[in-house]
């Protein structure tokens, strides 16, 4: 009896971790995109008021340990690669330890092609094009988020108890 309790109580709480994590994608996912919303906006602004260089502008403005695709554009920048090819790189080679979508990389790639020219206003335009995405996906992302968090974690819960009842009464 102790050992079909003991693995009720582990069938659920794994039913219910699984729901879990299904619930956080979304929020883990908004957060990554205003991290780079945040760190294009420093970015861009180092490139117009200090006229910092474009590896110069992303140490200044993101700890580049802290994020892998940033450090892959710099480390790309640096062996003569164009900035336009080391952004897209980077994130296409970064999508999957992300929590973004493939439209949020796709996105956020292209944002990439501006950095490519040495005109200011272009670069503004491209990285006001990917906040405009980022701002529109927050304002969804926060909508569905907590109707999701709840039927995530309540789904799995139901499905934890219904996989201990028919274990311990089957």
């Amino acid at each position: 009896m102790a050992t079909k309790l003991i693995g009720s109580l582990l069938v659920i709480s794994a039913c219910f971790l699984i729901g879990y994590r299904l619930s956080i994608r979304q929020k883990l996912r908004l957060d990554e995109l205003l991290y780079f919303k945040s760190a294009m906006e420093k970015i861009i602004s180092e490139l117009e008021y200090n006229r910092a260089t474009f590896c110069d502008a992303i140490n200044i403005s993101v700890n580049v340990e802290e994020n892998p695709i940033f450090s892959s554009i710099i480390n790309a920048v640096k062996n003569n690669n164009a900035v336009k090819t080391a952004w897209r790189f980077a994130f296409e080679e970064n999508a999957p330890n992300s929590y973004m979508t493939s439209e949020d990389i796709e996105r956020l790639s292209k944002m990439g092609d501006g950095f490519n020219t040495g005109d200011i206003s272009l670069q503004k335009k491209y990285v006001n094009s990917a906040i405009d995405y980022i701002n529109a996906q927050e304002k969804i992302i926060v909508s569905k988020y907590e109707k999701d968090k709840k039927l995530y974690r309540s789904v799995s819960l139901t499905v934890g108890l219904f996989i201990v009842i028919i274990l311990v009464w089957g």
